[in-house]
């Protein structure tokens, strides 16, 4: 494989790996974006327990508790199994859409990044 290629995938690699620290900076609109009586109807009890409040609320485990947000917005029913497939509902229409873009696009982020890891994991088992 020649030089060139591969400073290119390199650089693909880094890209996606930046593309994903962006998403994650456009993420924390989403946090600061929902609304407060939100997060407090719905990130309580019966919905997750003592332990999963505690662990979710400090930095930086509360982004993970955004991007379930994001996912339970993007799609209400990923929310069944906690009960929270009305909870749409309590949010306005323009942040659903946010959601839905957020989840969308970390989709493919993800996908992407991982095509290219796997590009990157085949070559160095076969050239090296």
């Amino acid at each position: 494989m020649s030089e060139v290629v591969l400073q290119q995938a390199f650089m693909l690699w880094m890209y996606s790996i930046l593309a994903f620290w962006i998403w994650g900076g456009v993420s924390v609109g989403f946090l600061v974006a929902t609304p407060r009586s939100f997060l407090e109807k719905y990130f309580s009890e019966p919905y997750f327990g003592p332990g999963e409040l505690a662990f979710l609320s400090g930095f930086p485990t509360n982004l993970m508790r955004n991007v379930m947000f994001i996912r339970l917005l993007a799609s209400p029913s990923s929310g069944k199994k906690r009960g929270l497939t009305e909870a749409y509902k309590d949010v306005p229409g323009w942040l659903i859409k946010f959601a839905r873009f957020l989840y969308i696009t970390l989709l493919l982020v993800l996908a992407w990044f991982l095509g290219v890891t796997v590009f990157w994991c085949i070559y160095i088992v076969f050239y090296h």
